[in-house]
């Protein structure tokens, strides 16, 4: 039974959530490069714009007005299937989006021995993304859960991602995609509190909502977690409403 009328329509721009992009694969975390056209056809006859990170951010903290329909595309992990199937396909809609990239795979140190399907894109293939369509920002240091460690060791992945960041010369923002999308609970506070004293900019979180804009909290921005295994009617249903289901 299809439950989504229960939920409010949002009134923002909605921030959509990939991970890898593989052929033959629609699953919780993948999606075919087919099925990605379909999708972002629809996305351009239904009159959405995909924004670039520094665009939206202007937008969450009210420094712009939104215009139109537009949507925030981001891409977590750093996939080098990403540089594969993605990066051209934005190129070809002349569209812009996010790489959150995990901050210890920009070293050679960092990088592991993967299926293909896992490889992350190296420092090398980075740089052949142009900044003028991918934006990249921070995905934690080693990937960790925040939810599960210390307050001092959350502090220092973002001392450890800002400095690998840093390091490597590429042009970066100062924002950041929660590993698993998971926050501290009592610590919280104080971990905003590091975020801003660090000159971090905003979060994202997941939270399966159209996200607000101006945003209220800036560390606590919500995206919308898209599945290879979402048909094209689920796809549109949670544009507008972030889920499929109120409960």
């Amino acid at each position: 039974m299809n439950w989504s009328w229960l939920l409010p329509t949002g009134n923002g721009i909605p921030v959509l959530m990939y991970h890898k992009v593989w052929p033959g694969v629609n699953d919780s975390l993948t999606i075919t490069p087919e099925k990605l056209r379909v999708q972002w056809q629809f996305l351009k006859q239904a009159g959405y714009e995909a924004i670039s990170l520094s665009e939206y951010l202007e937008i969450a903290a009210g420094q712009a007005e939104r215009k139109g329909k537009q949507v925030l595309l981001t891409f977590d992990d750093g996939y080098r299937n990403n540089l594969t199937y993605a990066y051209p396909l934005l190129k070809e809609f002349k569209w812009k989006a996010t790489f959150f990239i995990i901050a210890n795979t920009l070293s050679e140190t960092g990088q592991k021995q993967e299926s293909e399907i896992e490889q992350k894109m190296s420092l090398g293939e980075l740089r052949l993304l142009d900044p003028a369509i991918v934006q990249l920002a921070m995905h934690g240091y080693e990937h960790e859960n925040m939810s599960k460690i210390t307050l001092a060791a959350s502090q220092d992945a973002l001392r450890l991602s800002l400095q690998a960041f840093e390091n490597s010369k590429l042009p970066f923002h100062k924002v950041l995609a929660y590993p698993y999308g998971a926050r501290p609970g009592s610590d919280f506070a104080q971990l905003k509190k590091c975020m801003a004293e660090l000159g971090i900019k905003a979060a994202f979180r997941i939270g399966n909502k159209v996200s607000e804009v101006p945003a209220q909290d800036v560390y606590e921005i919500k995206r919308i977690d898209i599945k290879g295994a979402d048909t094209l009617k689920e796809f549109d249903v949670k544009l507008t409403k972030g889920k499929l289901k109120p409960f």
